[in-house]
């Protein structure tokens, strides 16, 4: 006979709450024919983002059972009073609720458990032991059902390296520091990218997003750690060994993160590596657009320089279409490869901009980066809600303003730019007017003034501002609406940082590499143009749908830029390079010790906002070794729980 098993429970309150009566039903098998039932497909938003609880056929996940009794065993005697299920910080999340999971298991039914993600919503944290009254190990049931799951039910790896674009593995390299190897945490970053320190400091660190240990308290300081690394170990790290000399020669026009990553893997291939740039210096946006209170050029400079001193030709002063054009390097070089980025403002047509006191923020950034004497006047009105004008109405503050006023289209919500550097801005005091924008910039007849330049004539006195009702369309798209509201915002200068734009005059409007949305056209999946030997990566070229302009996304397009470059000029197109520690066989069980789920995230000093806005020293501060092993301890480990899943034991790492 055939019997299909439901079971009810009501759900104990939990951290999230009270939980609601459900429903847990599996069905069983008998040796005469499958089950007649089928586990239901819903969907859920999991820490890996939608994932999906595909129908499963009972008999084909009908677990053995020696292997339910091993999973029954550590809660055999489980009273169901649901103190775990209260302590746990996910209660109630996609319908997870661990008694439940306990009870099934106690009663044999975990078919449709193992066709499910619920053992994986799991992060492992230890608080439902810690909360048992009678230290049942609730955490080895949760590890031996996953053990017993489908191979595609099992990620495929950690959430945080997964949302990585330069597919970095912050579990490695974070496990080191909690054990105190520091170099060798150093040299797994380098595994992935050649510019840690930047990354350490600026990175958009999508990891901490995906972190699961968010569920539980507080994301992991990922990319603090790498930078902690970084600080730690750089100085003593060896130069990357090149391979043999291949006798192919690669332009590499740019030299930006997409330009500096490329010519990086491209020169440890063996070949010869031509790096181009416009300006007197090497670093692009990183060097002309990020400020130095939060990229210190020494770290910038030590990034670059290990790079260069591989080999890589560095020809500054140099731009395409000026200098040198597309077919004089065609010509010259065996590939080209262009990452010319986006290091322009975005225009708008505003009443008023022509005015010396209206200033652009891209072409501001660089002025003051490039050490010229930029001195702003009294009140500064900044519009524009992303990075660019956040780092804009902070240097503003560092270069003789008396005050600033950031106007966004957008709601404080809404705002583009990351919402810690938004934090910073009203910390050191700047003011931030959200949902209004610039209707026209008000100038002054009366020539009692005088403007920017010293001389005498009208004079910027304001702006009019009109309220936005609404930034984006029903479909996301960027179509900003306004209302008949205005208003006045006194200033003496303004600065436009509403954007980035690319510069890409250099290429034949008839050409072979054509444009797209205003970028490169490429092959997503090797950054190639439809000109052969020409490829594209970074700002200047197109993306995937819904991938951001950020630094680590324009390092992983300039890495797999260099794989495809290397294929196409005989090699085999692998970058890869393992630099890190071999592996070591320590074993991890999984076993958390007492307050392990407690720990708080460290917080990453940083000066006094008094003490910022009087220089551009570096604001944050990084953590000293005691922090970063502290810090670096509260990692759950997820790689080796998938691990553990995959070998049915303990799981050895380096």
């Amino acid at each position: 006979m055939t019997t299909d098993a439901t079971i009810t429970h009501t759900g104990a309150a939990g951290a999230n709450g009270a939980t609601t009566d459900a429903t847990i039903t599996a069905a069983g098998a008998t040796a005469t024919g499958p089950a007649a039932t089928t586990a239901v497909a819903s969907t859920a938003a999991g820490a890996n983002g939608p994932t999906t609880r595909p129908a499963v056929d009972p008999a084909a996940t009908k677990a053995p059972s020696e292997r339910v009794t091993a999973a029954r065993g550590p809660i055999v005697s489980c009273e169901q009073c649901g103190m775990c299920s209260s302590a746990c910080p996910i209660t109630g999340v996609d319908d997870f609720n661990i008694r439940r999971i306990e009870r099934a298991v106690q009663l044999g039914v975990v078919d449709g458990l193992l066709g499910s993600r619920l053992p994986w919503l799991c992060t492992t944290c230890g608080r439902c032991e810690a909360a048992c009254p009678n230290g049942y190990k609730i955490m080895t049931t949760t590890r031996t059902l996953r053990a017993m799951m489908a191979e595609e039910l099992t990620p495929p790896m950690a959430p945080c390296r997964k949302a990585c674009p330069a597919g970095m593995d912050a579990p490695r390299y974070i496990r080191l520091i909690a054990e105190g190897r520091f170099a060798d945490a150093y040299a797994v970053i380098r595994e992935s990218a050649p510019l840690p320190g930047v990354l350490g400091r600026v990175c958009a660190h999508p990891c901490e997003d995906q972190c699961r240990r968010t569920a539980v308290n507080q994301p992991i300081s990922i990319c603090s750690l790498k930078r902690f690394a970084y600080d730690q170990a750089a100085a003593d790290f060896a130069p990357p060994s090149t391979a043999a000399d291949t006798g192919k020669t690669v332009a590499v026009v740019g030299s930006g993160p997409a330009g500096l990553t490329a010519a990086f893997h491209l020169r440890k291939k063996g070949h010869a590596v031509t790096l181009l740039e416009a300006r007197a210096e090497a670093g692009g946006m990183l060097r002309y657009g990020i400020p130095a209170y939060r990229l210190p050029q020494e770290v910038l400079d030590k990034e670059i320089g290990d790079i260069l001193a591989m080999g890589v030709d560095f020809k500054p002063d140099t731009a395409l279409g000026e200098q040198v054009t597309l077919e004089q390097l065609q010509a010259e070089h065996d590939a080209v490869l262009l990452t010319v980025g986006a290091q322009v403002s975005r225009k708008v047509k505003l009443e008023g901009a022509d005015h010396p006191d209206v200033l652009w923020g891209v072409e501001y950034l660089a002025d003051v980066r490039s050490g010229l004497d930029v001195q702003l006047k009294g009140r500064v009105a900044v519009v524009g809600g992303g990075n660019v004008a956040v780092d804009v109405a902070l240097t503003a503050l560092r270069t003789g303003a008396s005050s600033v006023v950031l106007v966004s289209l957008e709601s404080r919500e809404e705002m583009p730019a990351f919402a810690w550097e938004v934090e910073e801005a009203l910390q050191e005091g700047v003011e931030i007017v959200p949902s209004w924008g610039p209707g026209r910039i008000l100038i002054s007849e009366s020539g009692a003034d005088t403007g920017a330049d010293g001389a005498g004539g009208p004079v910027v006195t304001g702006m009019e501002l009109v309220q936005c009702t609404s930034v984006f369309d029903d479909s996301g798209a960027f179509c900003p609406l306004f209302s008949e509201d205005t208003k006045e915002l006194a200033c003496d200068q303004v600065i436009l940082a509403i954007g980035q734009s690319t510069d890409l005059t250099f290429l034949d409007p008839r050409g072979e590499v054509q444009l797209i949305g205003g970028l490169i056209d490429v092959r997503l999946e090797d950054q190639a143009t439809a000109l052969e030997g020409v490829f594209a990566a970074g700002d200047a070229a197109a993306k995937a749908p819904g991938t951001p302009g950020t630094i680590v996304n324009a390092i992983a397009a300039g890495r797999r830029a260099a794989g495809a470059i290397d294929a196409f000029l005989g090699g085999d197109g692998d970058t890869y390079e393992v630099i890190g520690p071999p592996d070591a066989r320590v074993e991890y069980t999984g076993e958390r010790e007492p307050g392990f789920a407690d720990l708080e995230r460290v917080a990453m000093p940083v000066l006094d906002p008094a003490e910022r806005v009087c220089g551009f020293g570096e604001v944050a501060c990084g953590f000293d070794a005691e922090a970063a092993v502290h810090e670096a301890r509260r990692c759950l480990n997820c790689d080796l729980e998938i691990v553990m899943a995959r070998d049915g034991g303990p799981a050895v790492h380096a």
